[in-house]
């Protein structure tokens, strides 16, 4: 099986699940808001954190259904922070994976709303996942390091404090690995602890990090080489702003470069682990992330 056909199958568990998060109520208002909820949710997206999640659930020969509550918690996680972050006190977009955002399409209130709402609907839905008490407790510290003050809430301030003023270089690398990193991270991390035999859990954790800043190094690459229509959101916005990004510093090709060597390190990571089917999509996965155009 490769990427794409792994991607096709496991997407119908996570989008089922997903779909399937929020109760239907008997009261036309609270639909409302679960109408409100699931937009965001709807949108699309690669969902690549729930996929690497259960991808390294089943490179530590664990059952990937295990792995599905805790994923698509992480999803959650992922789509109240870009709910948050179009906010007009935050990046003020408009557009988000090709349709208006959740602040354009129902207000600024409610899109606060539906972000605190799916944040913590995510804690409820992983309380319910299918593993031994001591490994959900594991979980749980796992999904609140990842999107807390020690990662990508962190990385969101950090991003904020120097919008108005100069950024080093050691300081971007810090942003990108609690912003973006820290959730890749997470994803990797959850998914071996699903499976309830992460003996060996810090060289996937060094590769989800590094898979976490290969993607935002692309991403820095999309800013510059993309479109609206092709990105699902708007593009040249880092260079209008004067950041600090990785093909600022390096240049175009020069980020390619810094991409392709961080993939490689990534690959690096999962020598140790045996040889599996998981294992060589992880790889397929590593190099699609510095290949993707959106």
């Amino acid at each position: 099986m490769n990427l794409k056909e792994y991607m096709n199958i496991r997407l119908k568990d996570i989008n089922t699940a997903i779909e399937n998060i929020f109760d239907k109520s008997d009261i036309e208002l609270e639909n409302s808001f679960i109408e409100m909820l699931k937009y965001p949710l709807d949108a699309g997206g690669k969902r690549l954190r729930p996929i690497l999640t259960c991808l390294a659930c089943e490179l530590f020969e664990g059952d990937y259904k295990k792995a599905i509550i805790p994923a698509v918690s992480l999803e959650l996680i992922h789509t109240y922070s870009l709910v948050h972050d179009d906010l007009p006190a935050m990046d003020n977009d408009d557009l988000r994976r090709g349709k208006p955002t959740t602040h354009v399409k129902y207000g600024e209130a409610n899109a606060i709303l539906v972000g605190d709402g799916l944040l913590t609907h995510a804690f409820q839905l992983l309380s319910k996942a299918d593993v031994k008490d001591s490994t959900l407790r594991k979980l749980l510290f796992e999904l609140s390091y990842a999107a807390g003050i020690s990662g990508m809430v962190m990385g969101q301030f950090i991003d904020l404090y120097y919008e108005e003023k100069d950024i080093n270089f050691d300081m971007l690398k810090v942003l990108h690995a609690k912003k973006t990193g820290a959730m890749i991270r997470g994803a990797v991390r959850l998914g071996a602890i699903s499976s309830e035999n992460d003996s060996d859990i810090e060289n996937i954790t060094k590769y989800g990090e590094a898979v976490g800043l290969a993607f935002q190094i692309q991403d820095d690459i999309l800013d510059v080489i993309s479109d609206n229509e092709t990105l699902g959101k708007t593009v040249g916005k880092d260079e209008k702003e004067g950041k600090l990004t990785y093909v600022k510093q390096f240049g175009l090709e020069g980020a390619k470069k810094e991409a392709k060597k961080v993939t490689e390190k990534a690959i690096e990571y999962l020598k140790p682990y045996k040889d599996s089917e998981a294992k060589n999509i992880l790889i397929e996965l590593a190099n699609y992330i510095i290949e993707r155009k959106s």
